[in-house]
């Protein structure tokens, strides 16, 4: 039997990549495509793994710490909670590809031989690279668009106010019109976890959106900086009825913020 390491390799290691385009896309976490065909290729190596006098018990350990190397050489994992999510996308894709590959290697009469599917004709697993490659990196170069274009609207905000200073990243939302009914002062939205006001000492404005509407709680900001640079319009802060979960960022700049920035 003929055994064509290189292609084995090939097939492997583009295998390989576009699963990890998958995990990226799937959990949102997108790292430079030189990470991504790095951690791909350690990859592809586990395929030399199959012609060593392993046990099962073995193959699986090492395959299970090539995975983890995978995702450490491939993304910039900042939490545990990440590195989880990054795993379990890894490997119920991998188990989605995989039972696929199977399928399809069944019903078009594929000899199998260990881990190896041999057939006179073009092989299974090429047809499907052409056929998911395109679409994959597709999907995945533009959700890295979207992902940079998301980038180049957060600031670094600094907040005075009758509550102290608040150094935060804020995100510029150029859909958010609220002011208050009075003055006209547009309104920074900022996560409750950043500060805690109560309704006797805040100032008090409605609100309306697509889903609900009610009133804000908020504060009069003395001074505000963003991206260093001194603001000198006035501004209410006014704090979120829902979490803001935006790149990291937590708090909301409004439409008027990019007029001065």
């Amino acid at each position: 039997m003929k055994v064509y390491l290189d292609l084995i390799f090939f097939i492997n290691f583009m295998f390989d990549l576009l699963l990890l385009m998958t995990v990226s896309i799937e959990c949102k976490v997108f790292s430079k495509k030189r990470k991504l065909f790095t951690s791909a290729f350690l990859g592809s190596l586990s395929t030399f793994l199959l012609f060593l006098p392993l046990n099962n018990i073995s193959l699986f350990l090492f395959k299970l710490v090539i995975s983890i190397i995978m995702i450490f050489v491939g993304f910039k994992v900042t939490s545990k909670e990440l590195f989880f999510s990054l795993i379990k996308s890894l490997y119920g894709n991998s188990i989605i590809l995989g039972g696929l590959i199977y399928f399809l290697n069944n019903q078009f009469s594929y000899k199998q031989k260990g881990f190896i599917f041999i057939h006179d004709g073009t092989s299974i697993n090429l047809i499907i690279i052409l056929i998911s490659s395109p679409i994959i990196f597709y999907l995945y170069h533009k959700m890295m668009v979207d992902e940079k274009k998301k980038r180049d609207l957060l600031y670094k905000v600094t907040i005075k106010c009758k509550k102290g200073i608040i150094n935060t990243l804020g995100f510029l939302d150029t859909g958010n019109n609220i002011k208050d009914p009075y003055q006209k002062r547009s309104v920074i939205l900022i996560d409750s976890s950043q500060i805690n006001l109560n309704i006797e000492e805040a100032i008090l404005v409605p609100f309306k959106t697509v889903d609900s509407n009610g009133l804000l709680k908020c504060v009069e900001i003395e001074e505000l900086r963003i991206d260093d640079k001194l603001i000198t319009n006035k501004y209410l802060l006014g704090v979120s009825p829902k979490t803001i979960e935006i790149k990291g960022a937590s708090c909301i700049l409004p439409n008027k913020c990019e007029e001065e920035l």
